[in-house]
């Protein structure tokens, strides 16, 4: 009877462990990952290294929301992922407005923010009047 008691007991220390063990592992693989994309929000490089960049025009159309307009640089080769603007977006007090602006692919996305809090489109939309 003390040997199965024993045996009972290892068992249930081993079973605590292995628990233990996973939660432990699960902990540091959910905070690795939160880190990394916390980092990406504060630090995403351009999409192109400083001299090998290319001018793109993009237009921002009245009404368009920051998921909209995520959806419309990323489409167009300035940023990576359109779902993590929208959080850079808040972070960086983006205010859009509508209008035709030109961006680089040397532009990081705080870059880009400026460029339009900065509320200078390259070219004034035209009214029909």
């Amino acid at each position: 009877m003390n040997l199965r008691k024993t045996a009972m007991m290892i068992f249930r220390l081993t079973m605590k462990m292995a628990i233990v063990a996973v939660v432990v592992a699960v902990f540091y693989v959910v905070c690795s990952k939160t880190f990394e994309y916390g980092a990406a929000i504060f630090s995403e490089e351009a999409m192109a290294p400083y001299g090998k960049g290319v001018d793109v025009v993009v237009t921002i159309p009245n009404d368009t929301s920051t998921g909209e307009l995520g959806k419309i640089l990323e489409k167009n080769g300035l940023i990576k992922d359109a779902g993590m603007f929208k959080i850079q977006a808040f972070l960086y007090d983006l205010t859009i407005t509508p209008g035709t602006y030109e961006f680089s692919t040397e532009n990081n996305v705080e870059d880009i923010i400026d460029i339009i809090n900065a509320n200078k489109p390259k070219k004034e939309e035209k009214s029909g009047d």
